[in-house]
């Protein structure tokens, strides 16, 4: 716990920083440089990539449609060794460049050693991003122009970010500059999975997220003990339990293990209980989640690749607006769809758009869900747990 706060008062630093630098020099730069033409004629694009998993899973649709309409295109990504495993998972792009976000003139130092003809931005709140553009070298830019932020000055095209709609149509709308409507979905290359063997664990299985990131990460997670309930009635059942997570969440996820295993007679405990928390990659994670009964998460990266994978999914809200940020995406086809359970806004929940508009005294909403709301939603999917 004490290594997530430590990052969080990091994160709190860079975006104060963020905020009082970024936006003069923003400014500055779109008086003192006039907007620009697309290009009539372009041969490479970079999509810059610098949020979390959730995001970049999001915004890889851009990918296929660019791909689509532009064959010979070079799609470059510019993302971060946090959302870098994403592209292990997307087919379509050329080249995958890794930029130290947290050091800005290295990230654009790192850019510009990347030349692109056209450079699109999907960050919607940071000014980072908006500044490597700006600085990148790209003979035409564009990006979002999010209400209330002020990193849009510098940007040749300026795309409006809608807080009324799911984040997936934002991405998409950034195609538009392009004569391109998009409807289509993230799709995950399935090819990528091939090989990894996810019978170490007893069939079949439940995986389990508990872990949320960020700001206030703790108000987005269900309660241990909840946790704890469901699991036994899980086990008690006769399915397996995977607990996925990344390396910050090793010490909760062996935390977690063991409130269960100390719940359960002894033989129900042997061979059941697995922690893939920091021992394995997104893409072997991806793996176990297309082959489990069902999944079980809070709002996340893990949630949404759950989703795309067609996996049994109950998504846990609470602050999060699953109308902007849940699995249920606009025009999905899919026959299994996500079930969302957690508080509306008449229960004081779902307020959350950027994801750090938290009020002054925020109150915890993940504990109006219960043991058996979910029980229940995993029913729906020919789950049996009592």
């Amino acid at each position: 716990m004490v290594a997530k706060k430590d990052a969080e008062r990091g994160r709190t630093l860079l975006r104060k920083l963020d905020r009082c630098l970024g936006v003069p020099l923003l400014l500055l730069m779109g008086l003192l440089r006039p907007k620009r033409p697309k290009p009539a004629s372009f041969r490479s694009l970079g999509i810059c990539v610098f949020a979390a998993i959730g995001d970049a899973l999001l915004a890889s649709v851009l990918i296929s449609d660019l791909k689509k309409a532009y064959p010979q295109l070079k799609i470059t990504i510019f993302a971060t060794s946090a959302n870098a495993g994403v592209f292990k998972l997307i087919s379509g792009w050329d080249n995958l460049v890794l930029v130290p976000i947290t050091q800005p003139w290295a990230a654009i130092r790192q850019v510009r050693a990347h030349p692109v003809d056209i450079l699109l931005d999907t960050s919607q709140w940071p000014r980072i991003g908006a500044l490597i553009c700006a600085l990148s070298g790209a003979k035409w830019t564009l990006g979002f122009r999010t209400l209330g932020q002020d990193r849009h000055f510098s940007y040749d095209w300026v795309v409006d970010h809608n807080p009324k709609t799911h984040e997936l149509d934002n991405f998409r709308a950034l195609l538009a500059p392009f004569g391109l409507k998009s409807a289509s979905l993230p799709k995950i290359d399935l090819t990528a999975l091939g090989g990894i063997n996810c019978l170490n664990i007893r069939q079949p299985y439940l995986v389990f997220h508990p872990w949320a990131s960020g700001n206030h990460f703790e108000l987005r997670e269900w309660p241990l003990q909840s946790w704890v309930e469901l699991a036994n009635r899980a086990l008690k059942a006769g399915y397996g339990l995977l607990i996925t997570g990344g390396p910050g969440d090793v010490a909760r996820a062996d935390n977690l293990l063991a409130e269960i295993a100390e719940s359960l007679p002894e033989p129900l405990a042997q061979g059941v209980l697995t922690s893939l928390a920091g021992k394995v990659d997104l893409v072997t994670t991806a793996a176990y989640l297309q082959k489990s009964a069902g999944v079980v998460s809070v709002n996340t990266g893990t949630m949404h690749l759950a989703a795309l994978l067609g996996a049994p999914l109950v998504a846990l809200h609470g602050p999060t607006d699953p109308d902007r940020w849940g699995p249920i995406y606009p025009g999905s086809t899919s026959e299994l769809k996500p079930i969302i359970l957690g508080p509306g806004r008449n229960e004081g929940g779902a307020y959350l758009n950027l994801g750090f508009e938290y009020p002054e005294n925020p109150s915890y909403l993940m504990n109006q869900i219960s043991v058996q709301d979910v029980v229940q939603a995993l029913r729906k999917f020919s789950i049996n747990i009592h």
